[in-house]
C-alpha cells in the first residue's frame, strides 16, 4: 500500500533580502530596511522605530521571519558603530520573537569574516 506524499506543514520560509551595496550610513540603512519590509508611514527612521517595527511586522504576517542583508561590507567598514547597533537590534528582535513562539533569523550574505574579539561583528 503506497502513501501519497504529504505537503509540508508550512511553506518554506521566503527571506526578505535587503541589498546594502554601497550603503555607508545609518540613514540609508534604515531607508533600505524600511523599503524592503514595507514599513508603515509612522516609521520614524531611528533605532527605536526600527526596533518597534521589527517587533511588530503585523503588515507582513508570517510563521517565521528571515532577513538576509546582502553586501554589508561597505556599511561595516564605513560605519562600524551603525553596523554594531544593527546587529544588537537584530539579536534583540530575535529574542522578542522567540518569546512569542515565532522564528526570526538574520544573515549577512556573503558571510562576513569573523571579527576579532571585542570588535563589532
Amino acid at each position: 500500500m503506497s502513501q501519497a506524499p504529504q505537503a509540508p506543514a508550512t511553506p518554506p520560509l521566503q527571506p526578505h533580502r535587503i541589498d546594502l551595496a554601497g550603503c555607508t550610513d545609518k540613514a540609508e540603512l534604515l531607508a533600505r530596511i524600511a523599503r524592503t519590509l514595507r514599513f508603515p508611514n509612522w516609521f520614524g527612521h531611528n533605532w527605536d522605530a526600527l526596533s518597534d517595527c521589527l517587533c511588530d511586522l503585523s503588515w507582513l504576517p508570517a510563521d517565521a521571519y528571515r532577513l538576509e542583508f546582502l553586501h554589508a561590507e561597505a556599511l561595516r567598514t564605513a560605519a562600524p558603530e551603525t553596523f554594531a547597533t544593527l546587529c544588537e537590534i537584530l539579536d534583540e528582535t530575535g529574542d522578542f520573537w522567540r518569546a512569542e513562539g515565532v522564528g526570526f533569523g538574520h544573515a549577512f550574505i556573503p558571510a562576513l569574516p569573523e571579527a576579532p574579539a571585542g570588535a563589532p561583528r
